[in-house]
């Protein structure tokens, strides 16, 4: 008995709480949103009442700082934003609507293998990968062996950031476990305009795969909003587990080894998705 009046008055908080609910013409604000959350119900519960009203929430900046410091769920805010992001006109869409709305779909929640969502503050950010190119050296004037490295073009990175320890979502196959699909490295920039990474060397015998040395910590969680993800795949949030030191990085997906799960980069070669961090 006890339960079945908890589970009815959860039921009449979310359409009672606040008049902007799907039977009413005023729209959802922000302001209904962390009512919702100041008065615990549930995510799940909020999620369906964006999805069912209308809306007219404000996604700047500025707002979403207010919404994390009043304590809104991270799937709630993306909901949010997707709520309120533009609508393509019917039977307008070109090559470059879709490629916009692909990266839209990624930075608000739509998660795509081919692409790292990069979370710096409150900005969601689709990062872009580059594809290496192979060196091999001889080390030691030819008596440490050979080794061999990812060269990146460019003294730096493209992306620069300020925040020493963001987290990036990525796409993982589910029957992968995460931390063998990719690693976060930092780079040496080098005095010929590139950044480069050992992937491999020896002398007597040959060890592939990037240094412990060159490799990041980090944490790993599965994300807790998985809507708009492919069919086999799973996305993680993926944080360094100290702050980073000023230089250069990249998350390394290894889509070089993986098994085929029919996407971008099966049986070709690893992207680097690079960034750099300094003040």
């Amino acid at each position: 008995m006890a339960k079945w009046l908890f589970a009815f008055l959860t039921f009449a908080l979310v359409f009672t709480a606040t008049p902007s609910f799907a039977k009413s013409a005023k729209p959802m604000t922000n302001r209904d949103v962390i009512n919702l959350v100041h008065a615990k119900i549930s995510q799940d519960s909020i999620l369906l009442a964006i999805e069912g009203s209308k809306t007219a929430f404000d996604t700047s900046a500025t707002a979403l700082i207010e919404l994390n410091k009043e304590g809104v769920p991270d799937a709630v805010i993306q909901a949010m934003m997707r709520a309120d992001a533009p609508k393509p006109a019917a039977g307008s869409a070109s090559t470059s609507s879709s490629t916009a709305s692909k990266a839209t779909n990624a930075v608000y929640g739509a998660f795509n293998p081919e692409e790292v969502i990069l979370l710096d503050g409150s900005k969601r950010i689709a990062m872009h990968y580059l594809t290496p190119q192979l060196r091999t050296a001889s080390r030691g004037l030819g008596f440490g062996g050979i080794g061999q490295y990812a060269v990146l073009l460019g003294s730096t990175a493209t992306l620069h950031l300020t925040n020493n320890q963001p987290s990036f979502l990525l796409a993982v196959p589910s029957n992968a476990q995460p931390q063998s699909y990719f690693t976060l490295a930092t780079f040496a920039a080098r005095k010929n305009g590139t950044r480069e990474v050992s992937i491999g060397g020896g002398y007597m015998s040959y060890s592939g795969g990037i240094p412990q040395d060159r490799r990041v910590e980090v944490t790993c969680e599965q994300y807790a909003n998985q809507a708009g993800v492919r069919a086999g795949f799973t996305v993680y949030k993926v944080t360094p587990a100290t702050p980073l030191k000023s230089g250069e990085y990249a998350i390394v997906i290894h889509s070089a080894t993986v098994r085929s799960v029919g996407f971008f980069g099966t049986g070709q070669a690893d992207s680097y998705f690079d960034f750099s961090v300094g003040s």
